[in-house]
């Protein structure tokens, strides 16, 4: 396995993808710089170090230059677990790293700044741009289940065609998969970043977070350096890992989380519990809202509320004893309350409202099975979608115009249109668009049940309007794919001003198309659209939300 990495590392270096990780100007840092928690007038500058030395952070705009300087702390919940020494090279522990936050403010609204931060010798240059204060043009892309983790390096999944059960593996591996993903998304130069969970393969595995960042603010890429990450919890997030990293258990669950909390800076909840803070947040950005929930379990625990059957919620205890510290989202908890609280403020003020949570809920693929633990053969999955429905009421009542997920690991977009009575006796007619887009860069899944499905009950989501699996087949010229196919890639979201004094918002689903010669053998990349690109329209007249949307052949 490690001389098939070397390889694909060696290859994608070759190619220009990579910067090569020896690279001496940059060894002081073990996470390089990145930017998190935006906003018109601050931002956040992180970076993780072995050494415990202040760094000086250099930061220049249209004020001129200031100089800052960090004062780094270990960062004690990203130690290696004991199983994972073995895996490290020489099977030697480094320790926990030193984390380095700098918290930048006065600065301008949508204002570019350059930064340099020196660490020891090493020196690292970016920039960034800051939030609007005001409706201005933004573009943001998201996707989900990229699931990074060493071992995605020399395997490449399983690709099935459709109404085809021959096995047949991806033409590239996953850390290929994912690094061009990201060189796309880089290149779209987005004002910022969402990942709809399943960040890691398992969260409680610091190797596979070092391998995350190696994409994002390492080696890889430097894509968060200049681009804001706006995460939301998954179930490999809240997983400590097989055998004695301890399952779903509520320690190692701990262990998890908190490593991501370390990672990611994310706007401030305003809740009292110290533990929900970066776990479902609300960003306003320009003319759209975003608000990202933890949909991680649900109460009871094992019930048809509930989102993972193995995982106890806050209020609840594993077999150990310990306290569950996962947020409920069903109605009457506290995230349900705040989410009712930021939708409603949000109607008021915003162009667009888009929801990011992890668990799909209206789909086709593994985990559109209602909750149970009897096995998807016997129409149950243990980490459904389906409990989320619970939210869509409330998405119709206070016009959230498109809810961002993955977990499924395939490209779909649902839509429901609905006539929502409202308290006063009016009623609201509204359409909401669903997209599992966890096409990341791991799973290429194809669906289980409905036409093509794998398992029974064979029953279709009969709010599909896309499905790359099918709308999108496969074309040939003998060995040589020329078109289609389910290939990683992410949605790209644009929201500009229209002609008629409105705003308009278009979700292009883009895929990563690998080209061929005549052999079948990859010689690049490309970036390509699925035929699925719609365009959302609202305009705000006192104070009231009025969205239609249209889909573009």
């Amino acid at each position: 396995m490690m001389m098939l990495r070397n390889c694909a590392v060696a290859l994608l270096v070759s190619a220009g993808l990579l910067t090569p990780a020896s690279d001496a100007e940059l060894a002081d840092f073990r996470v390089r710089p990145y930017v998190q928690n935006p906003a018109s007038d601050a931002i956040t500058l992180i970076w993780f170090t072995d050494a415990a030395t202040p760094g000086r952070v250099v930061v220049s705009g249209p004020e001129g230059s200031r100089t800052l300087a960090s004062a780094p702390k270990p960062a004690e919940a990203l130690r290696y677990h004991p199983v994972e020494l073995k895996k490290l090279p020489g099977g030697r522990d480094p320790g926990p790293p030193h984390k380095h936050r700098v918290r930048i403010t006065g600065l301008q609204p949508r204002q570019t700044y350059h930064y340099t931060v020196t660490q020891g010798g090493s020196t690292f240059a970016a920039q960034f741009r800051t939030a609007p204060a005001a409706d201005v043009p933004v573009r943001f892309i998201v996707y989900a289940d990229c699931e990074t983790e060493p071992e995605s390096t020399g395997s490449a999944r399983a690709w099935r065609r459709p109404f085809d059960d021959r096995d047949r593996r991806y033409i590239a591996d996953q850390t290929t998969g994912y690094a061009e993903n990201l060189k796309v998304i880089a290149s779209r130069r987005p004002d910022f970043i969402c990942i709809a969970g399943d960040i890691v393969e398992t969260g409680g595995e610091q190797r596979d977070w070092d391998e995350f960042w190696r994409h994002n603010a390492g080696a890889y890429n430097d894509v968060a350096a200049r681009i804001p990450i706006l995460p939301a919890l998954g179930n490999h997030d809240n997983y400590g890992g097989p055998n004695e990293l301890g399952g779903f258990g509520v320690a190692a669950s701990r262990r998890a989380i908190e490593k991501y909390r370390t990672y990611f800076e994310l706007p401030d909840n305003q809740i009292a519990n110290a533990g929900h803070r970066g776990r479902y947040y609300r960003l306003d950005y320009g003319p759209v809202t975003l608000i990202t929930l933890d949909s991680s379990n649900g109460l009871p625990h094992r019930s048809s509320r509930d989102t993972n059957v193995y995982m106890v919620g806050e209020g609840e205890s594993d077999e150990q004893g310990h306290a569950g510290i996962a947020p409920d989202f069903n109605p009457g908890s506290p995230q349900y309350t705040w989410l009712i609280e930021q939708l409603a403020d949000a109607q008021r003020k915003s162009r667009f409202t888009f929801v990011q949570f992890h668990h799909a809920p209206y789909s086709v693929g593994p985990h559109s099975f209602p909750p149970g633990s009897a096995g998807q053969k016997n129409g149950e999955d243990t980490q459904s979608g389906v409990p989320m429905r619970v939210l869509t009421p409330s998405f119709m009542r206070y016009g959230v115009d498109a809810v961002l997920c993955g977990h499924d690991e395939i490209y779909e977009h649902s839509l429901l249109e609905g006539d929502e009575r409202l308290p006063d006796g009016h009623s609201v007619g509204h359409t909401i668009h669903f997209y599992d887009v966890g096409i990341g860069g791991d799973g290429l899944r194809g669906p289980s049940r409905g036409p093509d499905g794998t398992f029974r009950p064979d029953s279709r989501n009969e709010h599909q309007v896309f499905l790359a699996h099918l709308n999108a087949p496969e074309k040939w010229e003998g060995k040589r794919l020329i078109d289609g196919g389910r290939h990683y890639g992410h949605l790209e979201v644009n929201v500009r001003a229209d002609d008629d004094g409105g705003w308009q918002a278009t979700l292009t689903p883009v895929y990563i198309f690998p080209l061929m010669d005549r052999a079948g053998n990859l010689t690049g990349w490309e970036r390509r659209t699925y035929a699925d690109e719609i365009t959302l329209r609202a305009a705000r007249r006192s104070g009231a939300a009025l969205s239609a949307a249209s889909r573009s052949e």
